[in-house]
């Protein structure tokens, strides 16, 4: 059984720009509407990562939430991470798959486990998917396409990659 995962857009859309949304297939993905919308107006505006993205979450949950369901998470996160959070606690769904940092400190808060987009591809190279130069050279693409993360969280992943880590 495929394990669940409540999904923000960004993990999406940086999947995507690498050609990894595969990637994912391990996982029953959960995503509630407001992330759709924003993929779907990625896709209005013809951008091909967001057309990727649709066709490959023709087949997954999409479950719109309330506003009320919202309301005790802070203002500072994006509408997205604000509703795959609430989606993760209203469904029980321990894992989130988000980027951005704050939203991933409120996750914890709430008692949910965040993973990020290098995590996906960890779990792929732990999994036997791709070899250690591939991922090295996945996640130097991620940093090239757009992709932010702190200096010292990425140097800290290519360590333990280096190392030899699994």
């Amino acid at each position: 059984m495929a394990e669940r995962i409540a999904c923000d857009a960004s993990p999406l859309i940086f999947l995507a720009k690498i050609d990894k949304l595969s990637f994912l297939d391990f996982y029953e993905i959960h995503i509630p509407a407001q992330v759709e919308t924003e993929i779907l107006k990625g896709a209005k505006r013809k951008k091909p990562d967001a057309a990727k993205i649709t066709d490959y979450l023709h087949v997954r949950n999409i479950r719109p939430l309330k506003a009320a369901l919202l309301r005790d998470l802070p203002h500072s996160l994006g509408t997205g991470e604000r509703a795959v959070i609430s989606l993760a606690v209203k469904e029980n769904i321990k894992k989130v798959l988000i980027d951005e940092a704050k939203a991933r400190t409120v996750a914890r808060f709430k008692g949910l486990e965040p993973k990020g987009t290098l995590g996906i591809l960890w779990d792929a190279y732990k999994a036997g998917l791709i070899d250690r130069d591939s991922l090295e050279s996945l996640a130097l693409d991620l940093i090239q396409k757009g992709y932010r993360i702190k200096e010292e969280v990425f140097v800290a992943f290519l360590k333990k990659l280096r190392a030899g880590e699994k």
